[in-house]
């Protein structure tokens, strides 16, 4: 065990080393779906994706769950719908207070982007062992965990 010191410059060198790896996979993956023609990128797929699991969702929801800010959601989800792939439940309400539900294009799209999210996944993963598959998920799950990601 070495200095505290020396083991403060190692820690701070391992969480360099995360968030290096982290951002290179967000990269890799965007350009990933971008080659593929894939008409969602991750931001919308994550935001139909909130959608689908939360029905009657709102914009406000979604920004304190994302942690950005009202306006920038609301530019997004006017995006998809004017895409058609999201609209509001009544579609009657004021902007903020629409509750979102997908339409039948945002289920087809979220569900082409989920599979073929789920193919990379498999590809980078498919000379893991089970072991090492649950150990990577059990500390996914944790790093979210730490980050309010319940």
């Amino acid at each position: 065990m070495g200095s505290p010191e020396q083991e403060h410059a190692e820690h701070d060198a391992a969480i360099a080393r995360i968030q290096t790896g982290l951002t290179t996979v967000s990269r890799r993956g965007s350009a990933r779906l971008r080659r593929s023609n894939q008409a969602l990128s991750p931001v919308d797929h994550s935001m139909l994706e909130y959608i689908r699991t939360h029905p009657g969702c709102r914009a406000v929801d979604m920004a304190a769950h994302f942690e950005l800010n009202r306006s920038t959601v609301s530019r997004q989800l006017a995006a998809l719908g004017k895409l058609g792939l999201m609209r509001a439940v009544e579609p009657g309400s004021t902007a903020r207070s629409q509750a979102l539900m997908l339409t039948p294009a945002g289920e087809a799209a979220l569900e082409t982007s989920a599979r073929l999210l789920n193919e990379i996944m498999k590809e980078r993963l498919k000379d893991w062992d089970n072991v090492d598959l649950e150990s990577f998920a059990q500390m996914v799950d944790r790093f979210n965990a730490a980050m309010g990601e319940n």
